[in-house]
């Protein structure tokens, strides 16, 4: 959309604002950008920060994840489910206990982490919703842990899953986002991938240089194109605790590596975001086919 149409869109609902001041805003947003941000993409932000966001034009379809800056306050963004991590329970300072949970979106420009808190974060089913279209509006954009941008959904958010004026071929699908176990690449790297677990080791407690207590429990994992060993490590072993046979694993940025006899291995530990389902997200069933007990 040309930035004039997305002005006139502004001045004609906020009828307070002059033509000047509207460009004023959009300059500050690409100086404080640093120049990785369009001017439409500008422009678009500062409309969703004064609130005009206008169901079934482009206005509301938000930004594009790749131009998304920390800073940004009342930020629509859509993407298609990837990974839903299980709820975080947390203790606030004055007392109160507090919940977050978090998952990842893509569009076609990039990947993003959604931080949910408060009530939001368990209302979420995982099982249903990866691999659908999410709409998330009202959050604010912060620097995250890794330092790249993150949307956060606080108490003043809103998430529609199949929002109106969308469509499935407007974002890419998510079979592009995981890889089938066969095609898992080099020892060093990352991946995401999912398969039903097959079988499930005893846990291995040892005690390292430092004189640390650590823990260790291999799983394997299949799909209909093959099946690989998981190593799970230390909290991610009392994380994956419940996991069962027969149910689909879910691993987000797991480290893939070599075992001694030259075979790869994926390793999980906390820089590892996983979740175990009941059955495999319904766009990648075909993928992963059914536990048979084989």
């Amino acid at each position: 959309m040309p930035v004039e149409e997305i002005i006139d869109r502004i001045l004609t609902q906020r009828r307070d604002l002059t033509r000047e001041s509207v460009l004023q805003m959009i300059r500050e947003r690409v100086e404080k950008a640093g120049g990785l941000l369009k001017v439409e993409s500008a422009a678009r932000a500062v409309a969703a920060e004064l609130g005009l966001e206008v169901a079934g034009v482009p206005l509301a379809r938000g930004v594009p994840i790749r131009e998304l800056i920390s800073g940004l306050n009342n930020t629509t963004v859509v993407g298609r489910i990837l990974h839903v991590n299980p709820p975080k329970v947390f203790v606030r300072p004055n007392g109160e206990e507090g919940m977050m949970r978090s998952l990842y979106i893509a569009d076609e420009t990039g990947i993003l982490r959604v931080a949910i808190w408060g009530e939001k974060a368990g209302l979420l089913d995982s099982s249903r919703i990866i691999g659908r279209i999410i709409r998330l509006s009202h959050g604010y954009v912060r620097r995250g842990y890794d330092g790249r941008p993150e949307l956060n959904i606080g108490s003043h958010g809103e998430i529609e899953i199949e929002p109106p004026g969308f469509s499935e071929g407007d974002l890419p699908p998510i079979s592009l986002f995981f890889k089938p176990i066969n095609q898992i690449g080099r020892p060093g790297g990352r991946v995401n991938t999912m398969g039903l677990i097959t079988s499930i080791s005893q846990i291995t407690e040892f005690t390292r240089e430092d004189e640390s207590a650590g823990k260790m429990r291999r799983l394997q994992i299949r799909d209909r194109s093959g099946s690989i060993n998981v190593v799970l490590w230390n909290n991610k072993v009392d994380e994956l605790a419940q996991a069962g046979i027969g149910e689909c694993l879910c691993l987000f940025g797991a480290k893939v590596r070599e075992d001694l006899n030259g075979h790869l291995e994926l390793h999980v530990d906390g820089s590892v975001d996983s979740a175990v389902l009941p059955a495999p997200p319904e766009p990648l069933r075909g993928r992963l086919g059914v536990y048979s007990g084989e």
